[in-house]
């Protein structure tokens, strides 16, 4: 479980110049999300993402889970690295625990990202990631590598000393079973607060990569709509109530959390922080755009930002 360290150029133009060029390494080997419905819609994925990005595919409530092995088979045949939601909850029992593996096998899907689910009960006998751990059979089929969910602005519903109990027991599962796991986090608004939960997650493993979620470019009405579904909300109206926000009233991006994390990487290089991960609530055009500017990459397909990545740490 080894930190990979996001690719860093020799520092220039001192501090600022430093920043600047980790801030584009981020934009470069961003992950994002999209739903099935988003993967369905777009012709060629290879038009809008490197080859070899990590695209995680959530499930959506009330879809088929056939809907997110298509979506898997989609992106493998476009050159992107699929990895789907395991929603804890909405699995009724070990035999379909069994059934949705054997189906991301046969779409050569190799890793997952692991939560818990947006029901408030359980339709079966998961009640949460841990139980799904703790039946055995992610290692059974061979699924070693596990994404984890974090919330640097904690969550909505558990107490922050739950949430670190899971975690030391999710670490504990990893090291017993030789599973490459991270961590992926909530999409958040403050910049500080992100920081010093990165802080936090290190002084808890230093083995433990996060990517950080954040909110893709949208308009800004559409991401507060979004953030009180997922439990920021809190945040993100305080973020359009600054006087700052006046000028982000039709459009939102993440400038400001990306300039942030550089910031802090380029001062703490021994940080968790592996890479930064797009929610794309705008759509795939608009958060593609954001990358490709982001990047410095002025060309019309972003295949174009860096040789086809290879399999390896998230």
């Amino acid at each position: 479980m080894a930190v990979t360290q996001t690719n860093v150029a020799t520092p220039i133009d001192g501090e600022a110049g430093y920043a600047r060029q980790l801030e584009r390494d981020l934009a470069r080997e961003a992950s994002v999300e999209l739903a099935p419905r988003q993967v369905a819609a777009v012709d060629d994925l290879s038009g809008h993402l490197p080859l070899g990005t990590r695209v995680y595919v959530p499930s959506i409530p009330g879809s088929a889970w056939r809907e997110t092995v298509v979506a898997c088979e989609r992106l493998h045949a476009d050159g992107m690295v699929a990895v789907p939601h395991l929603d804890a909850r909405s699995v009724a029992h070990v035999a379909e625990l069994d059934s949705r593996l054997n189906g991301l096998a046969e779409a050569s899907v190799r890793e997952l990202m692991l939560v818990a689910g947006d029901g408030k009960r359980p339709v079966g006998d998961f009640r949460d990631t841990l139980d799904i751990l703790d039946s055995g059979a992610l290692v059974e089929h061979g699924m070693t590598r596990v994404g984890i969910a974090g919330y640097p602005e904690g969550h909505p519903v558990v107490d922050p000393a739950a949430l670190a109990v899971s975690l030391s027991r999710k670490l504990e599962y990893a090291a017993a079973t030789g599973t490459e796991m991270w961590m992926v986090s909530q999409f958040a608004f403050q910049p500080e607060k992100v920081v010093s939960w990165l802080d936090a997650v290190r002084r808890t493993s230093d083995l433990l990569p996060v990517r950080v979620g954040m909110a893709g470019p949208a308009r800004l009405k559409t991401v507060l709509a979004f953030a009180a579904r997922c439990g920021v909300g809190a945040s993100a109206r305080a973020l359009a109530r600054r006087p700052s926000a006046l000028r982000l009233l039709n459009n939102w991006t993440p400038d400001s959390m990306l300039q942030a994390l550089a910031r802090h990487r380029a001062a703490s290089p021994a940080s968790p922080l592996s890479g930064i991960h797009l929610f794309t609530f705008g759509g795939l055009p608009q958060t593609s755009r954001w990358l490709r500017d982001t990047a410095g990459v002025g060309t019309a397909h972003v295949v174009d930002f860096h040789d086809a990545k290879a399999l390896g740490e998230r």
